[in-house]
């Protein structure tokens, strides 16, 4: 009896292993975080925000999209097969096998697919025209309605079907077929071999059972594609199996080394102009990407006369960075030499990010970078601390950390002299919603600061030495938080307060420490703040941002922003004349405007482009004139990458932004495009005929004029304004 009842259980466990089993699609791995699962009932599932993980099994009939920067792997199980989507790739899935049979039917709406199939699978991948029935296990799919529906067979065979004209087509190993162009097998070649596989790899712990490894690249044919159909192929009169095609012979693999390291190295030979001053350098700039972390090294020799005399070479704020301590002595003073090293090495980063500010639940930017803000930007926005770079050289630091509940931010300019700091902690009430509650502060310790000189070294007590400290609240609701239609709304209240630390007589004026709160509230009520309150996000691949902004007094909106290092004396003077009476607050006006922004990212953002403009309007404004004398705002920024522009192939970039824009353009003989109001920037690469490593490049900007102790210089005619100098640059690049 023992004996037949442990038959049965045995025959039943066997009968139960053997029953075939329904698939399920899961997702396996995102790089990126614009990745989003819309389900049959058209609740929407974010990756980022936790919506959907890997190991998540994705419902039939649900819509799968990736961003413009993101890709996804997708993979059946148990059958194994995956299935990749590229970068800004919307995909449906229809139907899934079931344990009775049938078919795994997929839709891709716009974009690109990779599958990878195991063996027995039985699926087909769906267009508006076309239909995919696979038989293979490796191929690429590209379709964008109307222009592309691009076949390409690294393995195995797939039927290529026109849906309206009935028309099949057998596409095997080492073809393509296109049914918008000639639709027929043609052979392919490397080169399209690179363009379409290049940024298709899967990792190789998702492939399955029986497929080639990852790193293992598909055999191609020798031939270049032709339109003719392709011909059979070539057999050798040695060859014993007439079935079986010649394999051509790989080239022998590349170091991986190597390959690491012309993706990440550069350099430049050339000079550069720095206070009047004309240098040349040899700069090594290794820049590395690893998913969201992104690092760009500076290793610089900036020389007069002789590259091999350390004596001879530029040092930035008198910081000679090539010392690592050596110069103070470690015997002698072991601390001072460690922290000089310390700054040495600092001096050696350009950049590190990782993350994004808004939609991230962390982000980190270290180095010299020019996109430091808080919260939405009402009192910092696209504060920059590289506007001098590299004559002036700065390691900001920047780090943001969001739970589920509660976040925080936090910034300063620099680590090893920090002046300027910021932070903004905020608070979602509604548990698992995005609404945010958030307060910031931002202060300039020392703004004063940059009147001290070596023959003046207390200058910043002439005004009092203030702080400027900007206080503010707002509101985030990211209504739509990621994918092709984002949608955030916003609204910010801030002030500004200044604090004195000494006694000090301004124009006769005396002004008392402390708090000057005066400036902020009085018997009449609060003063001199400011509001905005708007929308931003994007439509596919253009951003926008629209806001009201409200402001009184001496508050200005985004008062630290990419040109606050050049206006800090300005802003000082100013608020010296407010704090002391001498420019009573209320000669400033009442301004309401609307601020735009908008810009694109095209051809695989290698061509990006930009415009802002802040138009104001005062209260109290009688004429045009009026208005047009307000602090406007406009920017402007284009980005052109290499290839975008035939035949010469040359590209680059611009960039340029000012307040006071329109005031300038009407003040005739005082026109000045190119004061401590603006920020500009350009450059412009050529590449080398017939080497493609080479490119010469000419960068142009603008910077604040230093001395040898990197004291700021002033003008004569204008003791608060800084001295502002072309920066020329003409460069040998070398790109391995």
């Amino acid at each position: 009896m023992r004996k037949l009842l442990l038959s049965f259980i045995v025959l039943l466990s066997l009968a139960v292993w053997a029953q075939p089993v329904n698939q399920t699609l899961v997702l396996e791995f995102v790089d990126g975080t614009e990745f989003s699962v819309t389900n049959p009932e058209g609740a929407q599932f974010f990756y980022a925000k936790g919506g959907i993980l890997e190991g998540d099994t994705i419902p039939i009939g649900s819509i799968v999209s990736t961003g413009l920067s993101t890709q996804a792997v997708l993979k059946l199980k148990p059958n194994g097969t995956v299935i990749k989507l590229a970068k800004n790739t919307t995909f449906k899935i229809d139907l899934l096998a079931t344990s009775s049979g049938g078919k795994n039917s997929f839709t891709l709406v716009l974009g690109k697919v990779r599958t990878i199939a195991a063996k027995g699978s039985n699926y087909e991948i769906k267009t508006t025209s076309t239909v995919c029935g696979v038989r293979g296990t490796d191929f690429i799919f590209s379709y964008e309605e109307g222009k592309k529906a691009l076949l390409m067979v690294a393995e195995g065979t797939v039927e290529f079907t026109g849906i309206e004209t009935g028309k099949s087509i057998l596409v095997e190993k080492g073809q393509f077929a296109d049914f918008y162009a000639s639709f027929a097998p043609q052979l392919f070649n490397e080169q399209m071999f690179n363009e379409e596989y290049g940024d298709m790899g899967v990792p190789v712990s998702t492939l399955p059972p029986g497929t080639q490894p990852e790193e293992k690249k598909p055999e191609q044919p020798a031939q270049t594609a032709q339109t003719q159909p392709a011909p059979e192929p070539v057999k050798p009169e040695t060859q014993t199996n007439p079935e079986e095609p010649t394999k051509p012979a790989e080239p022998a693999p590349e170091n991986p080394f190597i390959t690491w390291l012309k993706d990440v190295l550069g350099m430049e030979l050339g000079s550069i102009t720095i206070n009047d001053q004309t240098w040349s350098k040899v700069v090594v700039q290794p820049t590395i990407t690893l998913g969201k972390l992104k690092t760009a090294l500076y290793l610089p020799i900036i020389y007069d006369k002789n590259l091999f005399d350390p004596q001879d070479w530029y040092h930035p704020n008198g910081q000679d960075e090539w010392s690592f301590g050596f110069d103070v002595g470690w015997q002698e003073h072991p601390w001072e030499a460690f922290l000089d090293a310390l700054t040495d090495l600092s001096l050696k980063i350009k950049y590190i990010e990782y993350g994004s500010q808004l939609d991230d639940p962390f982000f980190l930017k270290i180095g010299n970078l020019r996109s430091f803000t808080i919260g939405h930007g009402l009192i910092m926005r696209n504060y920059a601390n590289d506007s001098d770079f590299p004559a002036v050289r700065k390691i900001g630091f920047n780090i943001g950390i969001k739970g589920e509940q509660v976040g925080f931010e936090f910034l300063t300019n620099e680590l090893t002299n920090p002046e300027i700091l910021g932070t903004r902690l905020y608070f979602m009430p509604i548990k698992g919603s995005p609404f945010a509650l958030g307060a910031s502060v931002v202060a300039d310790l020392a703004p004063a600061r940059v009147f001290n000189t070596t023959t003046n070294p207390a200058a910043a007590n002439d005004y009092g030495n203030p702080i400027f400290m900007g206080l503010g609240a707002d509101i985030d609701f990211p209504i739509i938080p990621q994918g092709p239609f984002g949608l955030r709304f916003f609204t910010d209240v801030a002030a500004m307060m200044p604090y004195v630390r000494n006694d000090f007589t301004w124009e006769g004026n005396p002004v008392t420490a402390g708090f000057k709160t005066e400036l902020l509230f009085d018997a009449s009520g609060v003063k001199n703040w400011g509001l905005a309150s708007g929308f931003m996000g994007n439509i596919l691949f253009i951003t926008y941002r629209l806001e009201l902004r409200y402001f009184n007094g001496v508050f200005r909106p985004s008062f630290f922003d990419t040109g606050y290092e050049r206006k800090r004396s300005a802003y000082v003077a100013e608020y010296a004349g407010y704090m002391s009476g001498t420019t009573p607050v209320n000669t400033s006006p009442t301004v309401m405007g609307i601020y735009g922004e908008g810009g694109a990212s095209l051809i695989n953002d290698k061509l990006v482009f930009s415009f802002g403009y802040f138009w104001p309007w005062p209260a109290d404004a009688a004429t045009l004139a009026d208005i047009a004398q307000s602090n406007d705002y406009f920017q402007a920024k284009l980005l052109v990458k290499k290839g975008v522009i035939p035949v010469i192939n040359v590209y680059g970039s611009i960039v340029y932004e000012r307040k006071n824009f329109v005031p300038s353009l009407m003040n005739g003989a005082g026109l000045s495009l190119f004061d401590e109001n603006t920020v500009f920037g350009g450059e412009l690469i050529v590449p080398i005929p017939g080497n493609p490593f080479l490119s010469l490049a000419l960068v142009v900007s603008t910077a604040v004029a230093h001395d040898d102790s990197g004291n700021v210089l002033y003008r004569a005619d204008n003791p608060q304004s800084p001295i502002i100098l072309p920066v020329i640059m003409i460069e040998t690049r070398l790109q391995f």
